[in-house]
Formats: C-alpha cells, sequence, structure tokens
C-alpha cells in the first residue's frame, strides 16, 4: 500500500534489485543450468546471437554466455536494473570460473564440446575491451532497459532467448511469447525456468492463488513488475499457439501449499497438474 505515495515509491525504485544476479556465482549456475537442458536438444553456443529475458540485478548470466562460445548477447528488462551492477567484479569471477571449469551442483552435466574451451581467452579479452569502453548498444553487448517495443533489434536475428525466474511476471503472456518468435531465426531455440510459487507473498507455495482479484491489486500496489499467477497450463497454451515445438517440460512440484478449498474461486478450477506445479523449465524451439 505505501508504493502508492509516489516520494516513497521513486525512492523505493532507485533502490530496488531484484535479488540474485548480482552474485556471479549464482549467474554462472543459472547459465549452465540452461546450457545443460539445451545441450541434449541440438543447440550449440559457439557463434551464437543470444538474449535474455530480464537479466535482474547484472548482465553477469549474459557474460558466461559469451565466456561459452556466444557471439553477441542483448538484454532486455522493464526496469534499468543492471546500470547499478559492478560487472568488472562479476567478470573476473566468472573467468576465473570457466578457467578452472568449475562444477556446479545440481546441473546436469555438459559434454565437454557444448563449451568453446579453446577460445575463452580470445573471448575473455574481447568482452573486458567492451566493458571498458562502456555497452552502448552499439557492440556486441547489448542492455535495453527499458524496452516496449519487439522492433528494438531485428526481427530473427537471435539464435536463443532465455529467462529464469521471469515470465511469471510478464502479462499478458500471448505477446511476450510472440515477440521472442519473432526475433529467433528458423531454427532457433528458447529456454525459461518459470517458477510459478507466491515468491515473498505468501508463507504457503501456492498462497498467491489465495487471494482475490481486488486483494491482489492492493498487494501489488504501483510496482512497475508484479506476478501475473498465470498456472503453467497458460504457459504451454501461448506457447502453442504461437507456433513454438515444445521439446521438453520439466516440472518441480510444490509441497505443503494450502488446499484447493482455501484458493480463491478463479483457480479452485485449475487442473490437477496446475495444481502441483510450483515450476518449470521449457525448452522450445522456432520450427525450420
Amino acid at each position: 500500500m505505501l508504493t502508492h505515495l509516489p516520494l516513497l515509491n521513486e525512492w523505493r525504485l532507485r533502490h530496488a534489485s531484484t535479488g540474485g544476479t548480482d552474485s556471479s556465482r549464482y549467474c554462472y549456475r543459472v547459465w549452465l543450468t540452461h546450457l545443460a537442458a539445451l545441450a541434449p536438444h541440438g543447440f550449440r553456443i559457439k557463434e551464437a546471437h543470444v538474449g535474455e529475458l530480464g537479466p535482474g540485478d547484472s548482465i553477469g548470466t549474459g557474460l558466461a554466455s559469451l565466456l561459452s562460445g556466444a557471439d553477441s548477447y542483448a538484454g532486455f528488462d522493464v526496469v534499468p536494473f543492471s546500470r547499478k551492477a559492478d560487472l568488472e567484479r562479476i567478470f573476473r569471477d566468472l573467468i576465473q570460473m570457466f578457467s578452472s571449469r568449475e562444477r556446479t551442483p545440481g546441473v546436469r552435466e555438459l559434454p565437454d564440446e557444448t563449451i568453446d574451451w579453446a577460445g575463452l581467452p580470445h573471448k575473455a579479452e574481447k568482452i573486458a575491451n567492451e566493458l571498458r569502453s562502456g555497452i552502448n548498444g552499439t557492440g556486441f553487448i547489448g542492455y535495453h532497459a527499458p524496452w516496449t517495443s519487439p522492433e528494438v533489434i531485428c526481427a530473427a536475428s537471435l539464435d536463443l532467448v532465455f529467462s529464469h525466474c521471469v515470465l511469471e511476471y510478464v502479462d499478458p503472456l500471448s505477446k511476450i511469447y510472440q515477440t521472442m518468435y519473432c526475433w529467433l531465426k528458423p531454427g532457433g531455440y528458447s529456454s525459461h525456468y518459470i517458477a510459478l510459487n507466491a515468491h515473498y507473498l505468501s508463507p504457503f507455495w501456492n498462497g498467491h492463488w489465495s487471494y482475490s482479484d481486488w486483494q491482489w491489486r492492493l498487494l501489488c500496489g504501483r510496482r512497475p513488475i508484479s506476478l501475473n499467477r498465470e498456472p503453467l497450463s497458460t504457459h504451454l497454451k501461448g506457447v502453442e499457439e504461437t507456433g513454438f515445438q515444445i521439446l521438453e517440460v520439466r516440472r518441480a512440484y510444490g509441497q505443503g501449499g494450502l488446499e484447493t478449498p482455501a484458493l480463491s474461486l478463479r483457480f479452485q478450477s485449475l487442473d490437477s497438474e496446475d495444481l502441483r506445479t510450483c515450476g518449470a523449465m521449457l525448452i522450445l524451439r522456432k520450427p525450420v
């Protein structure tokens, strides 16, 4: 409710963060999670053009994609959180992790050829020069925040668009799936981890589905981004209607949530699979 006070809301926006991506280790783990999920489906990072939705507190995951072998990276965010990041520190840490081929618990084992290890020293030097000259949108590292139009980059120019804990905030979903489809080259890939839980808004993982619509509007206030509360089936419907091929859907199931009668009427009608899905990894492809 305090977000409705203009001065307080302005102060909050200046000091807001998304949590996570200002940590180089988090960025390294997130990127390898997506790369490991994509690899069995034929995606190769070498010379790829990569886009990321909602990089958050830094473009560290984008830097990790470049160190892996990507030719270019573009980050797209609603709020320019990353402008406050210490990219040089994050970049130094990432170089050390890649150079030592640091293992990441919980991430699938990557085939050795997945990452362009031989090109790592050259790519690291190239990225360092780009960071020193400043990210201004004219080099191979792009950062677009805020962005409001799909025309911010050329259609059919990306080999991969990925996001991590972002699509649960997007509304309407149909538009963002259409935008990603437009950006991708024929045969291009899309990888997304979607957190379908209540985040910090309830002590129950599915507590965000217990609020009525008017309670939810009050709870969200004037935040520039808020959960869309859509279940996985809504995402899958948007994906299919856009024309993506679904290569993999990996669900995570919640434990100890509210019973169905405790949810608002809008969400009591969800099917049994939606009601227990608290997160999902989607691997998609634009048909050739």
